[in-house]
């Protein structure tokens, strides 16, 4: 198991940051999702073992993060949010001696430093001073840093913040190729949804330092039902509408005045459609499923989860 949290709770002052935390994941890339303020950061140094929870258990690779702090740090590879950089030194010297912190000897941690960074594509900017790089650079060399000891879970916090649009798109290939190679598993928090969608095989949503969803991508949309349609077509569409809504089934308008949208009863298909539309005359020549995106499902175990923390403040009043 990739991560397994039981019971992890953690307040700071008045700021309960995590509550009653539980889950586990496994896969080969995980999205950390949620707002600002949700619990991201806090849950994943739990997880690193940088700050004791108050309450519960952290589990990393099969690794009580709360008991063995050093081994779990030993197997995981981590990038903080922001331009964290050690003044002075380069990009190469820089990946060696995150190596050599590891207990890499320093020969060891050069030539591999020297491999890392033709990964991330720092080759040719490997011996310019740090403070010299740009913003995606320097989302490169954290990321090289992380992975100079070829760690087993690579944690990144933000790891596209800042970046224009073909660097974040590089950096989302990269992961994208460590996910699906022989480098590690990847632990992915953000707020921006593309990136997980682009990454990531499961996720975990966070709102106000609880769980509100943790499983797979596929399972989140299914959740929320897949069976929308668009229809578009000509005649008696109204009628189509007031036939396809007596027989239960969810009917809006659509965004042109020739289409429907159609959300149809669980085990039911598109030949229901077909078959209401030949009883009213209706002539239809698009019957097109819609897939779920994943910002619906994501609003959705917010919105669910907010109308759930107003009921917890009602029941307290």
């Amino acid at each position: 198991m990739l991560l397994a949290l039981h019971g992890v709770s953690k307040r700071f002052g008045a700021l309960q940051a995590l509550r009653d935390v539980t889950c586990e994941l496994d896969g080969r890339a995980v999205g950390l999702l949620g707002p600002n303020g949700a619990g991201k950061t806090t849950l994943m140094r739990a997880c690193l073992g940088l700050l004791t929870p108050d309450a519960g258990e952290v589990r990393v690779l099969g690794i009580d993060a709360r008991r063995d702090p050093g081994a779990v740090r030993m197997r995981l590879g981590y990038a903080a949010e922001g331009p964290h950089r050690i003044p002075g030194l380069s990009g190469l010297e820089s990946v060696a001696y995150a190596g050599e912190l590891c207990g890499l000897s320093r020969r060891t941690a050069l030539l591999r430093a020297h491999e890392i960074l033709d990964l991330v594509g720092l080759d040719e900017a490997r011996q310019r001073p740090v403070e010299e790089y740009s913003t995606g650079m320097h989302q490169r060399v954290k990321l090289g840093m992380a992975l100079v000891h070829d760690p087993e879970l690579l944690m990144l916090d933000e790891p596209t913040s800042g970046l224009d649009p073909g660097n974040r798109d590089e950096l989302l290939q990269l992961l994208v190729r460590l996910r699906e190679g022989d480098g590690p598993a990847v632990l992915l928090s953000t707020h921006l949804l593309h990136d997980v969608e682009r990454v990531c095989d499961t996720c975990i949503i966070m709102d106000r330092g609880q769980v509100r969803y943790a499983g797979s991508l596929e399972q989140l949309r299914a959740r929320m039902g897949d069976d929308e349609h668009v229809l578009r077509g000509e005649g008696d569409l109204a009628g189509l509408a007031s036939a396809l809504a007596q027989a239960g089934h969810a009917v809006a308008p659509g965004e042109r005045p020739d289409a429907l949208r159609v959300r149809l009863i669980p085990g039911h298909g598109p030949e229901a459609i077909w078959r209401a539309a030949q009883a009213v005359g209706a002539s239809l020549w698009q019957v097109q499923r819609r897939g779920q995106r994943l910002e619906d499902a994501f609003m959705a175990a917010i919105d669910g989860g907010g109308a759930e923390h107003r009921g917890e403040e009602r029941a307290r009043s």
